[in-house]
């Protein structure tokens, strides 16, 4: 109880020593200001005020950043903030996983920026690499279905398939399936249904499910059997 009354008390600390971000206002229109972001630091240097508590302050901003994502999405489907708060994130906690798969699964396709979801991945090849197989399976997707680079993502499928507990059967068939082709419809299918199947995250499961039945009802392949279920 003491501690989590201690973690309470030092949220609200940081919170209030947090400047505000009143220069990025600069960038946006003005209905921009009424989105408060004072919670996000602005650097690490905020470090040393939060005595230790970094990883407590970083799922503080997972949970304002699903939050902000749920919101967005459900109206004007704007994310200007998704990159600087993943960043973040993973800065101060960059063992944080759901981070990762978030930003590697959302940001190339909602922010329209696969390079910042390319570096995000690649720190957190540095940490998770060995542990989560997902991590280089994301990056090769990133490769192939944005930067339509085959041979590239196919090196990172195989190094997936060889992290702790991977499909290695299924990583290693797409690996080699991918030396040998491009990126097109026919192969985006399946990769999304495996991104679907895999993710542990409940909004990345219900975007690549809206994402998947799009694809479907513009192709003409019956594949209603295999509909992601909601």
């Amino acid at each position: 109880m003491k501690r989590l009354l201690l973690t309470a008390c030092i949220l609200c600390i940081v919170t209030a020593l947090i400047p505000l971000r009143g220069r990025l206002t600069k960038q946006y229109t003005p209905d921009w200001k009424q989105e408060s972001m004072t919670y996000l630091p602005g650097d690490v240097a905020i470090r040393p005020a939060l005595l230790g508590y970094e990883t407590t302050f970083a799922h503080y901003l997972w949970i304002r950043t699903i939050i902000y994502f749920g919101g967005h999405r459900m109206t004007d489907k704007t994310y200007r903030w998704i990159i600087p708060m993943l960043d973040m994130i993973t800065k101060l906690c960059p063992w944080f996983y759901p981070a990762y798969e978030f930003g590697g699964l959302m940001v190339p396709d909602v922010c329209n920026n696969p390079d910042a979801a390319r570096i995000l991945l690649e720190r957190g090849m540095t940490y998770l690499g060995s542990s989560r197989w997902n991590i280089a399976f994301y990056l090769g997707t990133i490769y192939l279905r944005y930067y339509d680079d085959r041979l590239t993502a196919a090196q990172y499928f195989g190094r997936a398939a060889f992290a702790q507990n991977a499909p290695r059967e299924k990583l290693l068939a797409m690996a080699e399936t991918f030396y040998k082709q491009g990126s097109s419809e026919e192969t985006s299918l399946p990769l999304l249904y495996f991104l679907y199947q895999t993710s542990e995250n409940p909004e990345v499961r219900s975007y690549l499910a809206d994402k998947i039945n799009t694809l479907l009802k513009a192709s003409s392949v019956d594949d209603s059997n295999t509909l992601p279920i909601r």
